[in-house]
């Protein structure tokens, strides 16, 4: 009898702590939901830019850069636009994630990191090593950049913050070669 009961209190623990009604309104939920995943995917597609770009500053022989192109790949599998552009495109998401001056601004800084990955690659892909040991300057510039922009001051409310983010930001878009 005791074991049945205390089962039956466990079940109706469990039951109630299921509960489908909240404090918070859905529309906050989702609000907040959303901007997590948009810093996540923000912040790992600047680090992972980042780090290809401090590696490939540093290639000595084919055999790495292979594996930095099996890097690249990776990288350039999942369209890292995607999310931005749902968010920028949709006014009610728009709103809560950035400041409106810095919404072109990052769609063009995942476009300049794609389209500059992508000459990268078949460079890569050509064994070309020694074109790009020659844009070890160029590399190193841009791995020590996307360092300085990547953090919170994009999702701030302080406007020093975004200030400051964006005049980072214009330097980063304007390191990459045209």
């Amino acid at each position: 009898m005791k074991k049945s009961f205390s089962i039956l209190l466990g079940l109706s623990l469990i039951l109630a702590s299921c509960s489908t009604t909240s404090s918070e309104p859905t529309h906050n939920q989702f609000q907040i939901t959303l901007t997590d995943v948009f810093k996540h995917q923000h912040t790992s597609s600047v680090y992972q830019f980042e780090l290809i770009t401090k590696e490939l500053s540093n290639v000595k022989d084919k055999e790495r850069l292979a594996y930095l192109s099996g890097m690249i790949d990776s990288y350039l599998i999942p369209n890292p636009l995607f999310l931005p552009s749902i968010i920028f495109t949709n006014e009610e998401t728009k709103q809560m994630i950035a400041d409106e001056q810095l919404q072109s601004e990052i769609v063009t800084l995942y476009q300049n990191k794609k389209q500059y990955l992508k000459k990268i690659q078949s460079l890569a892909n050509e064994n070309n090593l020694m074109e790009i040991q020659g844009k070890q300057d160029e590399l190193k510039k841009l791995s020590e950049l996307m360092e300085k922009i990547n953090d919170d001051r994009l999702f701030s409310k302080d406007k020093q913050k975004v200030d400051s983010f964006k005049k980072d930001l214009e330097t980063v878009i304007q390191a990459f070669p045209k």
